[in-house]
């Protein structure tokens, strides 16, 4: 079929993965889908789906079929109660967003990138921050996916499939669209803090709790080491607590503007950074307020792809265990005068019921580390040391864990997750050799 082709070479964003899949499909249509996933069972071979290649894992490659569900009609329908949209599954974040403000709906919550469709952000547990806010599977109440055999397959609203479909890793089936749980569209105010380490640790629970949305970033370029960056994302007009006692901002360089997204790694905030940094930070038991700005709420949650290669491990510890991993994190790279490419990242996501969900057993703390040169030696250590605070690993970023160890981590979730996969793809044509080795 003209709509599937040899030929083609796969890699991901950061050039970390690539393979070459014996035929490359973009379907039009859920039909042809049925059709492609009908041949390759035939033929006793498998299918994946990608979504814009955001992921740092193995759960893509294969040597067979891959399919992109780019050239599907990308269309938005607003169903039940004026709030409630049914996409799509392959839409970029990207596309979906302007889309959805046209009608003056967002999403709930986002992560940092909008390149990803939303199916490949659902089914890896992509997330934002926000100790009261879900992953973006837990926006998703009904699906419709082609399963292992070709038939298509409905999950309304309640159906307890969900709990594994919308955070399946593309083991289950294709989703062809989704339905969202949309929110008015609504503006957020952006605050950018500096605090020393210690002290941003010890108050770390209450700036969790007092703000909508909290992330921090540690080893920043261009600051010292035990400077930590604290970014609130609240809605207008939300109470500033523990911040509010914050030393007078740093007033950045005249006519200077933030450039592309409200991100302290853009162009302008750069310069702006580097003026605080030759300023020093000052008193060790305060913060000091070094940025402000308000905007629509999908430009004050994201950020542009950064033409920065890297590979990312991230771990997901039980909030309750978020500063004790930091700070036996802290206390390896000093040990080892470890270099990281990118800031580590801390963020914060409300518990949930999904299956394979990183946060089904509370509310967790998301701790990542991007390293530079010493990628294998700085995992060696992070991933560990996660593993002893409670932590489980984001299904898209790197990690090194056997099927014993997602055993261990998901008890009867792994167990309920892989009876439906035997009943939904028993032949097992969604597979390659990584959700093998994980799930059998």
């Amino acid at each position: 079929m003209a709509d599937c082709k040899a030929g083609h070479t796969f890699r991901n964003w950061s050039r970390t993965l690539e393979f070459k899949p014996r035929r490359f499909c973009k379907p039009r249509t859920e039909e042809r889908i049925v059709e492609i996933v009908q041949e390759a069972r035939a033929a006793k071979g498998c299918v994946r789906t990608q979504g814009a290649g955001h992921s740092f894992s193995q759960l893509l490659p294969t040597n067979d079929t891959l399919v992109s569900l780019d050239d599907m009609d990308h269309d938005v329908m607003i169903i039940a109660d004026g709030t409630e949209v049914n996409v799509s599954a392959g839409i970029r974040l990207k596309d979906l967003l302007p889309k959805l403000k046209a009608r003056n709906l967002g999403l709930r919550n986002l992560g940092s990138i909008t390149e990803q469709s939303i199916a490949g952000a659902a089914l890896t547990g992509t997330h934002g921050t926000g100790i009261g806010l879900g992953s973006i599977p837990t926006q998703i109440i009904a699906a419709r996916l082609v399963a292992g055999d070709g038939s298509v397959i409905d999950l309304p609203k309640g159906d307890p499939r969900l709990k594994a479909a919308s955070l399946s890793l593309g083991a289950l089936g294709i989703l062809t669209r989704v339905t969202l749980d949309c929110v008015p569209h609504h503006k957020i105010d952006y605050n950018v803090y500096v605090g020393k380490f210690d002290h941003v640790m010890a108050s770390l629970d209450q700036l969790v709790q007092e703000n909508v949305r909290v992330l921090l970033w540690w080893l920043v370029p261009l600051f010292d080491r035990d400077d930590v960056i604290i970014i609130t994302k609240n809605p207008p007009g939300h109470p500033v607590g523990l911040l509010g006692g914050a030393e007078n901002r740093v007033t950045p360089p005249a006519g200077l503007k933030p450039t592309l997204k409200p991100t302290p790694l853009g162009k302008g905030l750069d310069a702006m950074m580097e003026a605080l940094a030759t300023q020093g930070l000052g008193s060790t038991g305060k913060f000091k307020k070094i940025w402000h700005m308000s905007g629509d709420y999908e430009d004050m949650l994201t950020l542009p792809l950064l033409p920065v290669f890297h590979t990312e491990c991230e771990y997901a510890v039980p909030a309750a265990n978020g500063v004790a991993a930091m700070n036996a994190f802290r206390r390896v790279v000093e040990e080892n005068d470890f270099e990281i490419q990118l800031p580590v990242e801390v963020r914060f996501t409300a518990g949930d019921d999904l299956l394979l969900s990183p946060c089904n057993q509370g509310p967790v703390c998301y701790i990542g580390a991007s390293p530079h040169g010493n990628t294998a030696e700085i995992f060696a250590r992070f991933e560990p040391l996660m593993r002893d605070h409670g932590g489980r690993p984001h299904w898209g970023k790197h990690f090194t864990l056997t099927r014993g160890d997602i055993k261990a981590m998901y008890g009867a979730h792994y167990d309920a997750f892989v009876a439906l996969r035997n009943t939904l793809d028993p032949d097992r044509v969604f597979a390659n050799s990584f959700l093998t080795e994980l799930f059998g």
